[in-house]
């Protein structure tokens, strides 16, 4: 073999091992800062309220922080689809940080609020840029499996980040906890800038006959309407989980509903993610769906501790598998626009946490019984389940 096949060869095997350690960096950065966003989203309502402000204000500055970063994910669209996913996380990654390292030092409520909305700029940007950066890196027959592996980190974040960084609160104080939370920031950004460039603008968006136009149309609204309606479900349980874990379950047993959604969520993401490449988006994000609603219906009709936890498994199976195998869908489809579309996606998500919060307060507040709550978040995933069944075509395009 002469000199230039054998560096043909050693160029070829690079090219085939650079998804995969792509992917591996891609999962550190993600369990690094969804880690530090989790921490930082159940930390500072009491933080806030510790301070001397209402509970109105410190559930508000979440809902504004998520509004915000729907908003700019919408005014830096075009900039991400044209400068890559890559700078997306990379400029995602800082967003989330650098605020971390001002919340140190800061004492003021209103100075804390404006920072956590500062923070948006990582909702909008590293969210969005992780399904978008392994869209576009990965071969269509692995992308599921790579989503799920990534998606597997980032429920991992949501156990191990609380756990490891709100005891610094208690141990250390604040300023601690945030200089933790900006060290882990900041290594999940130098992973975010070690990965290698996202290729980009070498899809071309395929011209389609009139009459076959209304399928991509139909195909791109489910992939919007479906994670909305999970995530209202899904918010529902983070809510008022400790609520009906409270009604329920004994009082040792209050932190195991979590614990049991958490685990749910680790088996679904690989699980579904695998399941998209053998079996297809359809069939594996319906199966999701489905696992999501009897897992909802369980917790609201259960009246045993084992029927209530069972329900939390498989509403964590079915919600973080859904999402794996929607990103999955919304990344195979031959659009030529994929950043944008995973963009609107998970800002989908994101107004169905609010939403799904929203809802099940107005009832609560209607004296509206909690098993009742829970029974109409079932509702949405079946509606969701329904309407993906009935109307996404069985055969994915994939060029």
């Amino acid at each position: 073999m002469g000199l230039g096949e054998t560096g043909g060869a050693a160029r070829c095997g690079q090219a085939a091992k650079s998804p995969n350690v792509a992917t591996a960096l891609v999962a550190i950065a993600a369990f690094l800062l969804f880690g530090l966003n989790n921490t930082v989203t159940i930390a500072l309502p009491s933080h806030l309220m510790a301070l001397g402000t209402g509970p109105f204000v410190a559930g508000l500055q979440n809902s504004l922080f998520v509004l915000v970063a729907v908003l700019l994910r919408v005014l830096l669209e075009r900039t991400v689809a044209r400068r890559g996913s890559r700078l997306s996380l990379m400029v995602g990654a800082i967003g989330y940080t650098a605020p971390c390292l001002l919340l140190a030092g800061c004492a003021e409520p209103q100075g804390i609020v404006a920072l956590r909305i500062a923070q948006a700029i990582g909702l909008a940007l590293f969210q969005p840029g992780v399904a978008q950066y392994l869209a576009a890196i990965s071969p269509a027959s692995s992308l599921g499996r790579r989503l799920g592996i990534v998606r597997f980190a980032t429920t991992a974040s949501l156990m191990a980040g609380p756990a490891i960084l709100l005891p610094i609160i208690n141990l250390h104080g604040y300023q601690a906890f945030f200089g933790a939370l900006a060290l882990a920031g900041a290594c999940g950004t130098v992973a975010a800038c070690a990965l290698p460039k996202d290729p980009t603008g070498k899809t071309a968006p395929r011209r389609l006959r009139a009459a076959d136009q209304t399928l991509p149309r139909r195909q791109t609204a489910l992939l919007f309407a479906c994670p909305l309606l999970l995530a209202s479900g899904y918010s529902v349980i983070m809510n008022f989980g400790h609520t009906l874990a409270g009604q329920r379950l004994a009082e040792s047993a209050d932190g195991l509903l979590f614990a049991c959604l958490s685990a749910g969520g680790l088996a679904g993401s690989v699980a579904a993610g695998w399941a998209t490449d053998a079996c297809g988006a359809k069939r594996s994000t319906a199966g999701a769906m489905a696992l999501s609603g009897a897992g909802l219906l369980l917790m609201a009709v259960g009246g045993k501790p084992a029927s209530v936890l069972a329900g939390a498994l498989l509403s964590g199976a079915g919600y973080f598998g859904a999402t794996a195998t929607l990103v999955a869908a919304a990344g195979l489809l031959s659009s030529g626009n994929a950043n944008a579309l995973l963009a609107r996606q998970q800002s989908a998500l994101d107004l169905g946490m609010i939403c799904g919060g929203f809802a099940a307060g107005a009832l609560l507040q209607g004296d509206v019984p909690l098993s009742a709550t829970f029974l109409a978040a079932s509702v949405a995933s079946g509606a969701a389940l329904g309407a993906w069944s009935m109307m996404y075509p069985g055969q994915e395009e994939r060029d």
